[in-house]
């Protein structure tokens, strides 16, 4: 802005552009914090132990599992966040590799954020840039979100083979949560909410608006019944994170005025000459590549941003909106750079002592990467020829 590349003006209207996304963010990490404190996500590890009857490789799968769901309704951060330090301490106190099942918690939140646009801020910029409605994004990402998982979890059990094997003792006292009424509530809210976001679009009610004011309920309710402080609540939210959004938006604009927008363009104008399954692939593909290289937000806006006059020049269509966000949400798996929950997954671990480099990260996301991209990209191209754009 002092540059001049960004004027007052514009920059105020960028960010008004993000109100909507960042209130969605901030209504969403309230409800996480109100689910933690209620105990959903010791009783999730819980059930998990008791489900996997003593198997590690199935002990395996369903924590992978818990985090394509957590992921899924509570945004990949919080599989990040709270997720992470939960499975490793269960799996220390069944004495097991932790290494395996922290991978999983981070490729379960950059891989399932495809389900919805809470799942993930990339979906929900290009939710809000183009509003195909909750329910349709939902149902056309539900195919190349569960085979991207599915591929996903695949490759895991058979990249993991070896440390998976054995077993582990399946006795664990009965989860008990300490308020039931508070996680009764908890559960309920959560739900709820879900249930309010899918009709909120066919109301023209901003998401935002709705899990913002959900999310400052739930949190007022915890705390007059005394389950929850105020304070504990707000600080529990990134706000950082909320301030980093708000700054990659402005220097984004900035570095599009200064010709990265007119390269985008170029390049998807240059790349996604074909149609069907191979301009969903290419899409997907420079996405990926770019999440790895700015890192997935300011590669959805630059993208976004490309892609709209390309769209309403009918050069190409809304089904690369979709293949962005395949991008921006798989292609992130690949370095440790590629996404913001990522990189606060990183932090998590080191300070509990496991040791994972950028080498050994980029190791695993070379083999795996690539086919879950591409899993997803035929099952996006699958799922629109039953909703097309």
């Amino acid at each position: 802005m002092a540059t001049g590349l960004v004027p007052l003006r514009q920059a105020a209207g960028v960010l008004r552009g993000v109100v909507d996304p960042l209130a969605l963010l901030v209504g969403m990490m309230s409800l996480s914090v109100v689910a933690e404190k209620a105990g959903i996500f010791d009783w999730a590890a819980s059930l998990a132990i008791r489900a996997g009857g003593g198997r590690v490789s199935r002990l395996f799968v369903l924590v992978f599992c818990v985090g394509c769901v957590v992921t899924a309704i509570l945004s990949l951060d919080t599989t990040a966040i709270v997720l992470t330090p939960i499975v490793y301490g269960t799996v220390c106190r069944l004495r097991l590799k932790p290494l395996p099942f922290m991978f999983a918690c981070v490729y379960a939140a950059n891989t399932a954020s495809l389900f919805l646009p809470v799942s993930n801020l990339t979906g929900l910029l290009a939710y809000e840039a183009f509003d195909p409605g909750f329910a349709r994004f939902a149902l056309v990402m539900l195919l190349p979100a569960t085979f991207a998982v599915l591929t996903n979890l695949l490759l895991f059990r058979w990249l993991f083979r070896r440390e998976l094997r054995g077993s582990y003792d399946p006795v664990v006292s009965p989860f008990t949560p300490k308020d039931p009424a508070f996680f009764r509530a908890a559960a309920v809210s959560i739900f709820g909410v879900l249930s309010v976001l899918s009709f909120a679009s066919c109301l023209s009610v901003p998401i935002g608006a709705v899990a913002l004011a959900a999310g400052a309920v739930v949190a007022g309710v915890a705390w007059l019944k005394g389950w929850a402080g105020f304070r504990e609540v707000a600080g529990s939210v990134s706000w950082d994170v909320l301030v980093l959004v708000v700054g990659l938006f402005v220097v984004v604009r900035a570095t599009e005025e200064a010709g990265l927008g007119a390269l985008a363009r170029g390049v998807y104008a240059a790349t996604v000459s074909g149609d069907g399954l191979s301009q969903i692939v290419a899409v997907a593909c420079v996405t990926a590549l770019g999440s790895n290289v700015l890192d997935n937000l300011p590669t959805t806006f630059v993208a976004l941003d490309a892609l709209r006059p390309l769209i309403s020049e009918g050069r190409l269509g809304l089904a690369t909106i979709y293949a962005t966000v395949v991008g921006t949400s798989v292609g992130p798996n690949l370095t440790v750079v590629g996404s913001l929950a990522t990189l606060i997954w990183l932090s998590v671990v080191r300070a509990r002592g496991v040791e994972v480099t950028a080498r050994d990260y980029l190791r695993l996301g070379a083999v795996s990467t690539p086919l879950i991209l591409l899993a997803a990209a035929i099952g996006l191209w699958i799922s629109l020829r039953f909703y097309p754009t």
